[in-house]
Formats: C-alpha cells, structure tokens, sequence
C-alpha cells in the first residue's frame, strides 16, 4: 500500500454546540375560591410536582446525523477551497481557511496558496465527493470520515496561458480528520492514498 499524507491537513474540530433551552412548564397557581368553605391557609397542590424536571435529552441517532451533517458539509467547504483559494485576495485568505481548518492544515493552506500565487497557477473545475463513515463519530470531538473522490473534472492551471497543468482522476480515495471546535467542525487532516482506487459510497 502506497499510502502519502496528502499536502493539506486540516486539525480542526469545532463542534456546533447546540445548548437546547429547557422548557419551564410553570402552572398558573392562583388562588381557589368555594362558596362552601371557610377559607384555609394556603395548601400545597395535592400532585406534588417532579422534584427534579426531566433533562431534555438529544437522542444519540440524531446527534450522530447531525454530528455528520456538519462535519461533512465543512469538509466539502475544504475540497472547494483547494481549488478556489489561489483566485482569493491576500486579505481574505485567513478568513476563507479559518473557516474550515486548523493547524497544522491551516499553516499548510498558507504555504500551499503563497506557492500558487508565486507559480502564477490555480485551481480549475469541482471535485465530486462520495463520502463514507469507517467508524461513528459517538459524540467525540474526533471524526474520521473517507472519500472517494472523482477529480477527473478538476486540476490546476497556468493562470498565464490558461494551459491545464494537471488533471485529477475518479475513483481516489481520500481520508478526512476533523475535530470539534467552539466554531464547528474543521478538518484537522486530509490524507491522499495514493495508488490506490476506491467505489464509491464504500
């Protein structure tokens, strides 16, 4: 297996931390009145309410979709991004990769940007992404995720004549790490398994 740490790498774990409010239920205890009776002193209610509110739970499947949904979404946001951020002023740079990674990717983006403006070369096309779950996320602030990519659409270019200097292949398979952050989810590393094929949605 000729497996290489593909040039990008992305430590970036920002997990959307969606605090669900509790609902508080208050009963309106107003006073009862009865024509009948003397008037008491105040009583309790004769339910006694629950001592303790029962905490509002996210269900585990539905926090692994969403975990997913998130961590996939920004890893797509990555893909574009190698190949767009060479077109990107200086000052938005930092922006546009804090978006979606951390270090040590995100240093790597730096240096991988300031190479293509110095070559005069950019990203051209789309990568298509078939991602796949090796492993569930299970509420870590780590995920793992594979793709297999068709770059057959997709390269970089001389920005000075325009000629195609590389064109990407379908069927590569890639391996994504991200992690959680106060901001969400960032891809910590991308890693190319170079020499080998992959199906997609495997």
């Amino acid at each position: 297996m000729n497996t290489r740490t593909a040039t990008l790498t992305i430590a970036a774990a920002a997990a959307i931390a969606a605090a669900l409010a509790g609902c508080n239920a208050g009963a309106d205890a107003g006073p009862i009145t009865s024509a009948t009776r003397t008037p008491t002193s105040s009583t309790m209610p004769s339910t006694p309410t629950p001592a303790t509110p029962t905490a509002t739970t996210v269900d585990p499947a539905a926090k692994e979709s969403q975990d997913r949904q998130a961590a996939e979404l920004v890893w797509r946001q990555f893909n574009r991004l190698t190949l767009t951020m060479a077109s990107l002023p200086a000052d938005q740079l930092e922006q546009s990769i804090g978006s979606v990674a951390v270090d040590p990717l995100l240093t790597r983006l730096r240096n991988a940007y300031a190479k293509l403006k110095a070559q005069h070369e950019a990203g051209y096309g789309q990568t298509i992404s078939y991602i796949a779950w090796p492993q569930p996320i299970d509420g870590k602030d780590t995920a793992v995720l594979n793709d297999c990519q068709d770059g057959s659409q997709a390269g970089y270019l001389d920005t000075e004549t325009g000629n195609k200097l590389t064109v990407g292949t379908p069927n590569a398979p890639a391996r994504g790490t991200l992690q959680r952050t106060p901001g969400g989810w960032r891809v910590a590393n991308s890693e190319a398994l170079l020499g080998e094929t992959c199906t997609p949605g495997k």
